[in-house]
């Protein structure tokens, strides 16, 4: 009982100690950065037709799920959506077993959605799809919204990113009108959500004009009554790339068609890019082909959207003494952050940086000088670095460091390792509780040893 007492002493004094510290390391701030950790890019990724893959060319339709994997950290994916027809015939099963094959890489990686596009289904004849595609497939994934009676040929998804929250409706190829009274009751009952559509057609020729018939449809019911949330529809079926706006009252509509089957390999491999910078309002699209390992550079494969997005209040802060900063990168795909410090030669620097734990980069952190890490004291003698630590609680990290100028500035990086767990305010509580409970059982327990004594004596 005394150790534990005595245990949760040094814990706290540990704990105190610490935050003396960071007092004394910033009380004189020479320059303060501050970074939104929302501010980090997110990606979607557009599959447009695969049908011809999956009849004659699987592996290239394999070449486009194994990119995704090998980049969903480094290009920080958070969707993956499919625009329909995924196979070419929709009767054929062993198309079927390669379009699952390709993708069910994606699965238990990436949350994903599909849509039913003409060649997966005849009339009223989906069965093919809803057995390798269907609402049991999906329904268990924390991300799957519902599907409209309880099929998946209408779905939506549910995701969050860059301090948003998104959903994403995949309607089937010429939806009815119950279907987009459906998608609308949705969208309605997440009124704060930003609203994606992916379907299969919806855009015409360009000879017919902008939007198909049933483009038309689902732009009158669903999308123009709903333009306050709806900002972007995906859609494939026809040979082209194209994208326009359509502007509702204050409220513009980005309206994206992508296919290429009728491109050599049943379409070369080819998809869509949307990287959303919430730093800078933009989402950047490019095509990417992973077969070829090549981009599209025409003004439909390669343009920048503009999209308001939300920042939140979560920072990375920077205190420096006797420090001059420069050249600072916030590389989150990296997993660290990179500036230089410089000074009078022979004068000492210090700076203190202080991360909060919405960043994913790791709760535990090492900084680097020039390259080398400083954890261990005895790296850098003649650079004069005298010590690094971190410093944890419930909410944030921060780090300090101490060096003395050369002739030359310093390169540091900041990088985020391994998660530790550390004693939190929560714990200490917690164990004095429990500490409490057994002092009271003990005391009693020797009461009544006492008493019994008495009794028998």
């Amino acid at each position: 009982m005394v150790l534990l007492f005595l245990l949760l002493a040094s814990v706290t004094l540990h704990m105190t100690l610490r935050a003396d510290v960071a007092l004394a390391y910033t009380m004189t701030v020479e320059r303060t950065f501050t970074y939104s950790p929302y501010d980090f890019n997110f990606t979607i990724i557009v599959l447009p037709d695969t049908q011809y893959y999956s009849e004659s060319y699987p592996h290239v339709f394999d070449s486009q799920t194994q990119w995704i994997i090998n980049n969903i950290e480094t290009m920080n994916i958070v969707f993956v959506t499919h625009l329909g027809d995924i196979v070419d015939e929709w009767n054929d099963l062993e198309q079927w077993e390669n379009a699952n094959h390709s993708l069910s890489i994606l699965d238990g990686n990436v949350p994903w959605g599909a849509v039913l596009g003409n060649h997966d289904g005849i009339g009223s004849d989906q069965t093919n799809f809803e057995m390798y595609f269907g609402y049991d497939r999906f329904s268990i994934e924390s991300w799957y919204g519902g599907a409209y009676q309880n099929n998946n040929r209408n779905s939506y998804q549910l995701f969050s990113a860059g301090g948003n929250d998104y959903l994403i409706l995949h309607l089937q190829y010429d939806p009815s009108d119950a279907i987009l009274a459906w998608a609308g009751d949705i969208i309605d009952n997440y009124p704060t959500r930003r609203v994606i559509v992916s379907t299969h057609e919806y855009i015409a020729w360009p000879w017919e004009g902008w939007r198909s018939p049933i483009g038309e449809n689902i732009y009158q019911q669903l999308v123009k009554p709903h333009a306050d949330q709806i900002f972007l529809v995906f859609c494939g079926h026809l040979d082209v790339e194209d994208h326009r706006t359509a502007v509702v009252g204050e409220h513009a509509v980005y309206e994206v068609v992508t296919d290429y089957q009728e491109e050599s390999n049943g379409g070369d491999g080819w998809l869509k890019i949307l990287e959303f910078s919430p730093l800078h309002d933009k989402i950047f699209v490019r095509t990417y082909s992973p077969y070829l390992d090549a981009y599209h550079q025409n003004p439909d494969s390669h343009f920048t959207l503009d999209y308001n997005m939300t920042s939140t209040q979560a920072n990375i802060t920077i205190h420096t003494i006797n420090s001059t900063l420069s050249d600072f990168v916030f590389d989150n795909l990296n997993n660290q952050i990179n500036f230089t410090v410089s000074g009078e030669p022979g004068t000492i620097g210090y700076f203190n940086i202080t991360i909060p734990h919405e960043f994913n980069l790791g709760n535990s952190w090492d900084i680097k000088v020039d390259g080398e890490s400083s954890r261990d004291q005895s790296i850098h003698p003649e650079k004069g670095v005298e010590w690094t630590y971190p410093s944890q609680n419930t909410t944030h990290t921060s780090l300090f460091l101490k060096y003395v100028y050369s002739d030359s500035p310093y390169q540091i990086s900041v990088v985020g390792t391994e998660v530790i767990h550390e004693f939190t305010p929560a714990i200490i509580l917690s164990m004095f509780v429990i500490a409490t409970l057994m002092a009271i059982i003990f005391s009693k327990r020797k009461l009544r040893a006492h008493r019994s004594d008495w009794l028998r004596g």
